[in-house]
Order: structure tokens, then sequence, then C-alpha cells
């Protein structure tokens, strides 16, 4: 365990972040990313967050309504949507700099797509290009599971790897379940679903 770096170990450095990582069985990892970390959404007016997100939302959304995409070009920057700081990012990297070095196998999940075509122009994260980079400048990542987007959204990147947006619970309609079960195996992921949540099969 001391082998690892120090990045891979501890938490993002700001306290406010929810990210997090676990191996549940050897050579097997999965990341968890708060797709929120930037966002005015559940934070303080006050605080330096909050005020770095407001700024970037306003430079991006000259809408009154900061939830209305109307006329932008990157109509993703509303405020229902968040990003990712650079602190957690520097943490991702060296999350899966660990994976890569160690041979392991990495699902990474966040609330917030990050590839377009896993996805409509308006439910991304504001910065999931960053994201997106840091994923493809490893080989230890399979899958990016997202939500957000309650039709849901599939695409295989140009590296290889796996965006699986799942259909929104939320639309299930009463008196019924949706859910799904995944199954992971040394080749592929297999995706059971029930109600809106569709079956899948990744292979890697």
């Amino acid at each position: 365990l001391n082998s690892r770096p120090t990045g891979a170990m501890a938490g993002p450095p700001d306290g406010d972040c929810q990210a997090y990582h676990f191996s549940p069985t050897a050579r097997f990892r999965v990341v968890v990313l708060d797709s929120y970390d930037l966002s005015v959404l559940g934070r303080e007016p006050d605080s330096p967050r909050y005020r770095e997100s407001l700024q970037l939302l306003r430079e991006k959304n000259p809408n009154d309504n900061l939830n209305s995409p109307a006329g932008l070009e990157e109509p993703r920057f509303v405020e229902f949507n968040g990003g990712f700081s650079q602190a957690q990012l520097d943490w991702f990297n060296e999350v899966l700099k660990f994976s890569d070095e160690n041979q392991e196998k990495v699902v990474v999940m966040g609330h917030l797509p990050i590839h377009p075509d896993a996805s409509d122009r308006v439910c991304l994260a504001w910065n999931y290009k960053d994201a997106l980079s840091i994923i493809h400048s490893h080989q230890c990542v399979i899958c990016f599971l997202a939500g957000h987007l309650h039709d849901g959204g599939y695409c295989l990147d140009s590296h290889g790897i796996h965006h699986l947006t799942l259909e929104g619970v939320i639309e299930t309609p009463p008196e019924s379940n949706a859910f799904g079960t995944i199954y992971v195996y040394e080749d592929k992921m297999i995706l059971k679903g029930r109600g809106r949540i569709s079956d899948r099969v990744m292979h890697f």
C-alpha cells in the first residue's frame, strides 16, 4: 500500500469535493467523480467555489435565466449543470496513473455525461473535455457511467471507451420498477435492466 502515490490514496484536496475511489476486487477500480464540484447548486453564495462557478456561468451564459440555454453556442453552460475543479482533475489523473501502473481496469462514474455522443449538448458537464482528455491519456479506463439525461445515451468513443448514460428512473410510472444490475467479467460488462433501463453488453 505504501507504494501508492499520494494522490491515489488521498481524496481531492478540496474538502467540498465529493469524489472518491475504491477497489472492490483485485485489478479493478471504481472512480466516482463529483461533477458538481464547480456549481452554484448547494453552495453558500459567499463561498469561493460558488463565486468561481457563478463567474464562469455568467461569462458563458448571458441569459437572465441561467437555466436557459437559449442562443448559447455552448448550451451546457446552464445552472442545472456543473463541472470539475482543477484540483479534482489533478487528483483524478493521479488515480488513473496508479491504475495504469498496476494494470487495473477502471470504471468511472459521474452524474453528468462527458461525451457529446452519449448525451445531448445541454446535459454535458461544463468542462467535459478536460475530464475526457485525462481519461484518454491513460490506458486503464473501460467505461464512463453517467445519468442526468433522462432519455439515456451510449457511444463507444475513438479510444475504445464505453460511455453509458443511464435512463432516468425518475420517469418510471407509479406502481412499477426500474433498475439495473451490472455484471463484470474479465472481458466485458453486462447491464441487465428493468423498466426504463435498457440491457447492454460492453466488451473491452
